[in-house]
Parts: C-alpha cells; structure tokens; sequence
C-alpha cells in the first residue's frame, strides 16, 4: 500500500476539485488501498471520490462534502467527520470504531454489512484488511444531532454509543443491537426498527411514531418524555420499559395537583404538598395560567400542551419533551430545562432571566440563579423577544430558531448550534460565545 503524505494529499485534493469543475485533464481522487494515516481533509469537496479500501485512522473530514463517495471497507477509525455532507456515501464494511459523525448528514447513507476479499499466496480468499468481528466494527462510534434518514444499517451490527437527537427517519436498522446507548432526543418516525436491542439505553424523549416494532426488545429502557404510538402501549416489549405516566394513573386529579402545590408555595411549604408530575404524559394539556413555580416536571411529556402565562419559576424541566408547546408569555425565570426536548416551542416574550434568590444573611448580596437550556434541543423553536440573560445555552441545539429581540446579554452560548437562527435585534452584549457553531 501507497503511504500519502499532507503535502501530496493537498495536491490530489485541489486536483479533485478542479475535476469536479469540469477542468480538461484534471482526475477524480482515487486513493483506494492506499494509507493516509491522521491526514487533514477538511472543508474540501470530496464528491464522488473512492477510498475503497484505504487505510484513512485519525483523520479529518470536517466540514466535508463528500456526497456518493465510496468508503467500502476503508478503516475510518477514530476520524472526525463532525458538520460533514456524506448523503448517499457507500460505507459498507468500514471499521468506524471511535469515529465521530456528530452533526453530520447521513442521509440515504448505506453502512450494510461488505468484506474487501483477495487470494493470499496460498491461492486462499482472505479479507484485504482484517478488521476484527464485524459485529462491533462501529463500536463507540457517535452520531450525536445526525441526520441518518433513510440510510441502511446491517442488522449484525453493536451501536453502543451517543446517538442523542439523531434523526433516523425511514432508516432500515432492522436487528441492530443498540443496547446501552444514548439515545435521547432521537427520532425513528417511520424506520425499521425489527428485531433491534434497546436493553437498558437512555431512550428518554425519543420519536416512535410510525416505527415498525415487531420482534425489539426495551427490558429497562428509559421511554419516559417519549412519543409512542397509542396502539404501541399494548406491546409486550414494552413490558419492562420505563413508559411516561398518563394522567389517569396519578393518585389525585391534575386541577387538585395543582391546587394543593399552589397551597405549598404560598404557605412556603407549611401546608399542602409540591406538584410533582415527573414523568407524567401531559400532551395536549390546556393548562394556560398554570402556577408550577418550583414543580417537579422532570422527564415530563409535555408536547403541543399550552402553558400561556403559566408561572415555572425555578422548576424542574429537565430531561422533558416540550416539542410544539406554548410558554409564550411564561415565567421561567431560573427553571432548569437541561437534556430537554424543546423543538418548535413557543417561548414568545418569556421571562427566562435568572431569579434572584436572597440567602437571608446580613450583609449577604442576593444571589443570580439563571435559566439552565444545556445540552438542550430548541430546533425550530420561537423564542421572539424573550429574556434571556444570563441564560445558559451550552451545548445547546438552537438551529432555526427564532431570536428577534430577543435579550441574550451576558447568555453563555459556548459550543451552541446556531446555524439557520435569526439573530436580527438581538441584544449579545456580553454573551460567551466561544465554540458557537454557524452564527453569522
């Protein structure tokens, strides 16, 4: 095998382009069973190229775009293809071990089962490269706010790994074995999903809708915040699951809930008792006004409720699924929304601004507690003239949203995805904005 260098790479790269363009005499990149160990691709145009077969461990492929290039049976250990264009890739076969695919477009991507063969001395077929038991060849690999619709997955494969907020809409992953993996916020609308292992992973706030289900496994799956189809609820799989709690199966009505956790707070915890729905399947609730200031709403399902008005302050919102609901108007100041589910909210003229806390101590000063959205999914979401200072976004999956005036002075956004957000008279001022993706 041919060992490339950076500087050769680089000029193979730029001769790749210019055929891409059309240029006479220029050749597409053809570095198959070749060596390119820890070699920097990234931001280039990749289309179309072949790396069939090449050994490609720890290298870059940041920003690429690489649409319909052929990765079968390449070795693409621990590269970073983070924020990459791989529609259409052929990744059949690849060893893909620790490689990292953290919002990359994977979609109509085919990542099925393909063996490299050739004849040894001996005159026996033997695999080009031997890349250990097929089974695990993805292992610890991240596909963390990937977008996989559509794309194909052998059904001999082990994904124990992040696959947090990933999209696999209409993804063929009948007989994968996801078990212990982070699968939070993920969605599987419409996939195949027969046959698979979700043995105790962390499916909290994930999309079923539509999936076919025959034959999977979720003995202690965490499905609380989930949406799952109401004919779905029978399935004996889901037997040992950990399902969101529906209203009827609270202690009490969900009107003397609130009115007793009024009780507690008004008599700062003398009388009557704290409000605690965590877990509970509260979609499609109309509870506009609603007083849940210090709640327990952890894990809560939460999706296209209305809560216009409602006083949240200082709640717990976290690890919830709030996709589509209304806050518009609403008192968040200091609640803690983090791993939340916030995709389309409406947070319209919120108060997110952090609630000042006296400690009771002569002399003491008063102490900030901010709004906590980390590591948190708002995609879509309208948060138009909401206050946010001192909000902290880290993390956080902002992309598409609505932000017009709204106030994000001293907002920590560090590591935040702001691609496609409307920023257009927003108040920045002082806000850490290290690390933050697609702003423009």
């Amino acid at each position: 095998m041919a060992i490339v260098i950076q500087e050769e790479l680089d000029a193979l790269l730029s001769n790749h382009e210019a055929f891409l363009k059309g240029t006479a005499n220029a050749r597409r990149l053809d570095l198959a069973m070749q060596t390119v160990r820890g070699l920097d691709f990234s931001k280039r145009n990749l289309t179309e190229a072949d790396f069939v077969g090449a050994i490609l461990v720890s290298s870059r492929f940041t920003g690429v775009i690489a649409m319909r290039s052929n990765f079968f049976g390449a070795n693409l250990t621990r590269c970073n293809f983070q924020d990459a264009d791989l529609r259409q890739a052929d990744l059949r076969g690849a060893l893909m071990c620790g490689a990292d695919f953290t919002n990359t477009n994977l979609t109509e991507a085919n990542f099925s089962e393909g063996s490299l063969l050739r004849r040894d001395f001996q005159g026996n077929i033997a695999p080009v490269h031997d890349l250990g038991a097929s089974r695990m060849r993805m292992l610890d690999a991240v596909f963390r706010n990937a977008s996989a619709e559509r794309t194909r997955f052998s059904s001999a494969l082990t994904l124990s790994t992040d696959l947090s907020f990933a999209n696999f809409r209409g993804a063929k992953l009948s007989g994968v074995s996801f078990a212990g993996s982070n699968l939070r916020g993920a969605s599987f609308t419409q996939a195949d999903l027969t046959g698979c292992n979700f043995n105790n992973s962390n499916m909290n706030s994930v999309i079923l809708s539509g999936a076919r289900l025959e034959g999977a496994t979720f003995e202690e799956a965490d499905l609380t915040a989930s949406i799952i189809d109401t004919a779905d609820y029978s399935n004996k799989a889901f037997v040992g699951a950990k399902l969101p709690r529906t209203m009827d199966k609270l202690d009490v009505e969900i009107q003397d809930i609130l009115n007793s956790h009024n009780l507690w707070v008004n008599s700062l915890g003398r009388q009557g008792k704290q409000a605690n729905l965590s877990g509970t399947n509260l979609s499609m609730a109309i509870l506009n006004g609603a007083q849940l200031q210090a709640a327990d709403l952890k894990n809560a399902l939460l999706r296209n409720a209305s809560f216009k008005n409602g006083i949240f302050s200082m709640a717990d919102l976290s690890g919830c699924n709030a996709s589509g609901a209304f806050f518009q108007k609403a008192d968040c100041r200091g609640a803690n929304f983090t791993q939340a589910r916030l995709e389309e909210i409406d947070l319209r003229d919120a108060d997110c601004s952090p609630m000042i806390i006296m400690t009771g101590f002569a002399g003491s000063r008063p102490v900030r507690w901010p709004t906590n959205f980390s590591q948190t999914s708002l995609r879509s979401g309208n948060l138009r003239g909401a206050n946010l200072s001192y909000a902290n976004f880290e993390g956080a999956l902002l992309t598409h949203c609505d932000l017009c005036e709204a106030n994000l002075e001293e907002a920590i956004l560090t590591d935040a995805d702001l691609t496609g957000t409307d920023l257009r008279g927003a108040n920045l001022k002082n806000a850490d904005l290290r690390g933050v993706i697609g702003m423009r």
